[in-house]
Parts: structure tokens; C-alpha cells; sequence
């Protein structure tokens, strides 16, 4: 997702003490009254409300519609610090969270590494940036062989060790080459067959690595352009992926890696995100178009949109907790300014949306303290947004 990145109007930022670096703590700037909402319960102890940044010189603010409040809830948002890209333009994109370990990862493309933190309490401490040398898209923790997988620019895929006590825990031991051109983006963990589908999202490739050996085992060509988000349903043991130019999904056989079959989504959804119930065996679709945002329920067994919602819509990355019950999905380019959209997960249900700012599409959450985190991607703001979702 790129676009210019401003702060939804609504939004209130509260900074998370326990993180920052003591030279470089900003000073709250309160906020008039009038101008927000008083701020609720924060995850994070809070220096109290700051300001949004302008935009840059020359550069004009998004023509936005105005909220509908009735689809909307005020929060108060952390902001967590990042100091490797402090006063930087952060370019993230994927996050991902070992719940059992309590670490969220974080593919940080401006200081080319993961950027990793302890989640074990609600607010978020930095702990290091792993470096991968090239930029990284997409990130997924493959718990039972204890390693961590990111796409990068390259067309490489990295593999760390996050091994408890190994010698090269939180380092890169391995490089696999997709042979693509372009990036190496999204992927996902098959923790049954042990295996990684990544998408190459410009090079119309997909490949499938053995966990265990770092070997690729199989690779899909010619698939066609923007392919996005694969994502494994334990439910029926098939691989999904998203593709956003073609407005398709498609399945795949991680046991035969065989493609099964290829679905036209029809409605004008031009899906980006893909996450999954499987006790209902149904996902939600982040639904990438602009000119109608939606988002999208998909019945994965039958191959067919469910129902649409336009409450929400133009956005990215979506994320389901079986803990919660939710579908979280970032809609980080919606017409009524960025906003984290919460949907009930059985049946799907549309609940709010949560302001956030304008690019922020990443999302994860913290199943232990009930947190959601996405990016600020505002200029020279590089660090990460917490709050916990409404009850």
C-alpha cells in the first residue's frame, strides 16, 4: 500500500513511557478539549495526548468522508517506539505474533531487518531488529521446527533460527532464491506437511519449501499478477491465496502440492488480505478496490462470496483469533480515513471501526492481553500504534 500517510482526525496518540529512549522522549503537546475526545484506557502507561503531525510542505491531505458514528469507536492509541528508525518514514508491512512465546515481529523494510518485541505484558518493548539484508514484505513463525520465514526484496526468502538456547537464535541461517525478478512478498505456515507457500506478487510465482530441509520443493509460474496473501486452513488442509489484480482465490493441495482451482471473487473486491475461521470454514477478504470499498465473507468450501459489508473496505492485511472470535483487518486506505475494522467471526458480523491513519495495513494481535498493533506510517513518525479493541 502507498499513499500520502495523515492521521485520521479522530484519533488520539498517547505515548508508551516504558519504550522510549530517555534522550529522545518527546513531550506531550496537549490537545484542546474541543478538538478530541477525551482519551480512554490506554495498554501503555501514556505522557498524555500529542498532536498529530502536519503533512509535509506541498503535500495536500487526503479528501476524506466523514465518519459515520455509528461505525466507529474513539480510542485512545499507543504509540509504541522503534529506535533504529526513529524520526524516519517507516515502510512496514507484515507483522506476526508467537503468542506462546510472546514476540511480535515486525518486517521493517526501512532498516532492511525484523524488528522484534516482547509482547508478555500489553505494552510492547523493543527488543532488537534481526537484519536481513534486503527489505522485508511478509514474515510467519513456524513454531514446531522453531524457525521464522520473511519474503524479501530480493526474491530471497530468510530463514531464522528462534530456537530457546541455540547458538544462532535470532539470526538469519539460511537463504533460499524464489528465481524470481521482484520481491519475495506474503506467505504462510502449513504446520501439518511443514511447509511455506510464498508469493512472488509481481512475478506471478509461488513457491513451496520444505520447513525442515529449507528446500523448495515446488514452484508455481505463470500465476498471473498481483498475487497477495496465502494463508492455510487447518479446517480442510488447502492453501488459499489472494490475488488483488486478478480479483480471484486461489487453492492449493499442500499434500500433492497441486493447484486445485482458481475462483473469480465477481464482487468488485480486488482482495488483498485473506484470514480464516476454520471452525466455520469461512474467511474474511480485505478488500483492496478503492472506488467502492467493501469487504468481503467467503465460503471457502464453496468457492463464493457470502456476504459484502461497506462499512469497511480499500485496505490490506486481515488476521483471525479462534481466542476472540474476531476478524481484525486494516483498511488502511478507506474513503472515511484509516481504520482498523473489527467483525464478529461466527457468524460474520460487522462490529467498528477503530481510527487509525491512512497506510496503516498491517495488523497483528496479542491473544494474551488482548492488543491489536499496526504501523504509524506518517512521515518521520516510525513506530508502531497499540490499543485493545472494544469489548
Amino acid at each position: 500500500m502507498r499513499g500520502v500517510s495523515l492521521l485520521a482526525a479522530s484519533l488520539v496518540i498517547v505515548s508508551c513511557a516504558a519504550n522510549a529512549p530517555a534522550a529522545t522522549t518527546p513531550t506531550a503537546t496537549p490537545v484542546a478539549a474541543s478538538a478530541t475526545p477525551a482519551p480512554t484506557a490506554s495498554p501503555c502507561p501514556t505522557l498524555g495526548p500529542v498532536t498529530a503531525p502536519a503533512p509535509s510542505a506541498g503535500t495536500p491531505a487526503p479528501t476524506l468522508l466523514p465518519a459515520i458514528a455509528a461505525n466507529t469507536t474513539l480510542l485512545a492509541v499507543a504509540k509504541i517506539p522503534i529506535p533504529p528508525i526513529a524520526g524516519k518514514t517507516a515502510s512496514i508491512d507484515i507483522m506476526e505474533i508467537d503468542q506462546a512465546a510472546h514476540r511480535l515481529y515486525v518486517t521493517d523494510r526501512t532498516d532492511n531487518g525484523i524488528d522484534v518485541f516482547d509482547v508478555a505484558t500489553s505494552c510492547a518493548k523493543y527488543v532488537k531488529t534481526i537484519a536481513t539484508g534486503s527489505g522485508p514484505n511478509g514474515v510467519v513463525v513456524a513454531k514446531n521446527v522453531n524457525k521464522i520465514f520473511a519474503g524479501l526484496n530480493d526474491s530471497n526468502v530468510a530463514i531464522i533460527d528462534i530456537a530457546p538456547g541455540s547458538s544462532t537464535t535470532d539470526t538469519v541461517i539460511a537463504k533460499v532464491s524464489t528465481g524470481g525478478k521482484m520481491r519475495a512478498d506474503e506467505l504462510d505456515y502449513d504446520s501439518k506437511d511443514k511447509k511455506i507457500y510464498i508469493a512472488n506478487s509481481d512475478d506471478g510465482i509461488v513457491t513451496v519449501i520444505d520447513a525442515s530441509t529449507n528446500a523448495i520443493v515446488k514452484k508455481f509460474d505463470n500465476l498471473g499478477e498481483g498475487l497477495e496473501q496465502p494463508r492455510y486452513d487447518s479446517a480442510d488442509g488447502m492453501m488459499y491465496m489472494t490475488s488483488s489484480v486478478q480479483n480471484a482465490v486461489f487453492k492449493f493441495d499442500p499434500t500433492k502440492d497441486t493447484m486445485v482451482q482458481k475462483y473469480d471473487v465477481v464482487a468488485k473486491c480486488s482482495p488483498n488480505g485473506l484470514a480464516i475461521n476454520p471452525t466455520t470454514n469461512q474467511a474474511l477478504l480485505g478488500c483492496s478496490a478503492r472506488a467502492v470499498p467493501i469487504a468481503v465473507s467467503w465460503d471457502l468450501a464453496g468457492g463464493k462470496v457470502l456476504t459484502t459489508f461497506d462499512q469497511t473496505g480499500a485496505g490490506d492485511g486481515v488476521f483471525y483469533s479462534a481466542k476472540a472470535d474476531r476478524f481484525f483487518f486494516a483498511a488502511s486506505n478507506f474513503n472515511r480515513g484509516g481504520v482498523m475494522s473489527i467483525f464478529k467471526g461466527n457468524p460474520i458480523a460487522f462490529v467498528t471501526n477503530i481510527p487509525t491513519a491512512v497506510g496503516a495495513h498491517g495488523v497483528a494481535y496479542d491473544e494474551a492481553n488482548d492488543v491489536i498493533y499496526t504501523q504509524d506510517q506518517n512521515p518521520n513518525e516510525g513506530a508502531l500504534f497499540s490499543f485493545s479493541p472494544p469489548r
